[in-house]
């Protein structure tokens, strides 16, 4: 143990994965009832909507890459997008094997709506850090998800090596989905 092992909290309220799955848990279920109750739409629809939205037009094997779901989950999404016209599959220009997922319309006036309701939440959930906080807090979280890549990028690379029996993950290990900044 080192020193600065000491000062990590370790009761449950107070691990840091416990508190960032609940706030975050809070976030989503407050958003949730708006994009569910007058919008018909998943947690995972929203995801794969502001995901195709941000670093669209994609394949829906990219999107997979930005939000933590298997690719059946990721296939089963789109089709339900696209069967409500949230989402539009095409014919890549360049490449005509490939099929680009891009935001419809109605897509984009669904995710303009969500957006604006999202931003408020986050603006009033922030609103309790003063701007030098607010600023010290988006740099720590950078730190935080840079040291989480490595960490994660190191434990695939140590279990490929070892055949799936890493100390640290293994198949039941859970996956990590990239981060993805504005």
């Amino acid at each position: 143990m080192t020193p600065r092992s000491s000062l990590i909290r370790r009761t449950l309220e107070q691990r840091t994965t416990y508190r960032f799955s609940i706030i975050s848990k809070r976030l989503v279920d407050c958003l949730a009832e708006v994009f569910q109750s007058k919008f018909s739409l998943s947690v995972n629809s929203w995801r794969v909507l502001s995901v195709v939205e941000r670093f669209g037009p994609l394949a829906a094997f990219e999107v997979g890459k930005y939000v933590s779901l298997d690719a059946d989950k990721v296939t089963r999404t789109v089709n339900s997008l696209v069967k409500q016209k949230l989402l539009l599959r095409r014919e890549d220009e360049r490449d005509r094997r490939r099929i680009s997922l891009s935001l419809s319309s109605k897509g984009k006036e669904v995710f303009d709506e969500i957006e604006s309701v999202r931003t408020s939440l986050e603006c009033e959930f922030l609103s309790v850090l003063s701007s030098s906080e607010l600023t010290t807090f988006y740099e720590v979280m950078d730190k935080l998800d840079a040291k989480a890549n490595e960490l994660f990028d190191r434990r695939k690379e140590r279990n490929a090596l070892n055949g799936g029996n890493s100390p640290v993950g293994g198949p039941h290990a859970p996956k990590r989905s990239p981060s993805a900044r504005r």
